[in-house]
């Protein structure tokens, strides 16, 4: 969880203790040219780089070659992020790793859990896949998430905005290795850089602002990477997609029936846009080979 003070225009991360120069809020999306704008990665490269390594001092042995050390409550934060009445969704989504079906039902599990960062994850890889039956179910869970975990509320007294993000239990778990490297679990990583995506927005959601938030995530992505690309797959499906003109359809598709009134005149606007992604998924599916988890480490510094 984190705060960003509007006014100062600094992104406070609790997760993991340090702050940045917060994102300028998201460029309008045009329907007639869906392409992702990159926005600057430097606060969230910042915030990841200053991700503090374990306390814990290694005891080594002579004998003996070092070993990793964890930060404080390492255990208890991972064992958080497969919460009991969830894991059959996530063996099942493990067993078959390509199967839109496993991905509609890890998001509706995970969805109401505290690590919602996994619901937005495979909901999105739900609808990269195809879709299916459970659109709209899919749907209405990813618009959940945005609506109660992505928080903006304003002082009418200070008029001072800040930002409530909480898409992963806790503070971010850290674990360094034997060579000096500090790891973090992957739904902790997703929801600090997805953080500087939406310093733009605004209550209520729409899908609008959904587009953009995805759009510049995307860009970055493809102007300069993240510390997730080589575990999320879905983040070089979604460069591929945008560079192929069907992103915003893709966005639509994904979260339209949470928004019908706006999907509904999105599609009169632009009749062929969602015919011509459909088509495009006939060959432009993603092919996970395997399925991103929660507690997956990933390389922070």
């Amino acid at each position: 969880m984190f705060r960003i003070p509007c006014w100062s225009l600094k992104i406070v991360v609790l997760a993991c203790g340090c702050s940045g120069q917060a994102a300028q809020p998201p460029a309008k999306s045009q329907a007639a040219a869906p392409a992702p704008v990159a926005k600057p990665m430097g606060d969230a490269v910042a915030v990841l780089a200053a991700v503090p390594a374990p306390s814990i001092a290694l005891q080594r042995v002579s004998s003996a070659p070092p070993q990793p050390s964890d930060s404080p409550g390492y255990a208890e934060t991972m064992a958080r992020l497969r919460p009991p009445d969830a894991v059959p969704a996530l063996q099942a989504l493990v067993a078959a790793p390509s199967d839109a079906q496993a991905y509609a039902q890890a998001t509706l599990a995970y969805a109401s859990t505290d690590v919602p960062a996994m619901a937005l994850i495979w909901g999105m890889t739900h609808q990269a896949l195809g879709g299916g039956k459970d659109d709209a179910v899919v749907a209405a869970a990813l618009a959940k998430v945005l609506g109660e975990r992505i928080l903006f509320k304003r002082d009418p007294e200070t008029d001072r905005g800040d930002y409530n993000l909480r898409l992963a239990p806790g503070q971010m778990p850290a674990r360094q290795q034997a060579d000096g490297s500090v790891h973090a679990p992957l739904a902790h990583v997703f929801e600090t850089i997805f953080g500087t995506m939406v310093v733009g927005y605004r209550p209520p959601w729409t899908m609008e602002q959904f587009y953009d938030a995805v759009s510049n995530w995307t860009g970055m992505v493809s102007s300069q990477g993240t510390p997730l690309d080589d575990k999320l797959e879905l983040n070089g499906w979604l460069v591929s997609t945008a560079k192929n003109g069907h992103l915003e359809a893709y966005c639509h598709q994904l979260l339209g029936p949470a928004f019908p009134r706006e999907l509904n005149a999105y599609k009169a606007a632009n009749p062929s846009a969602l015919r011509a992604y459909k088509d495009y998924l006939k060959s432009g599916a993603i092919r996970p080979t395997r399925a991103v988890l929660p507690d997956d480490l990933v390389r922070v510094k």
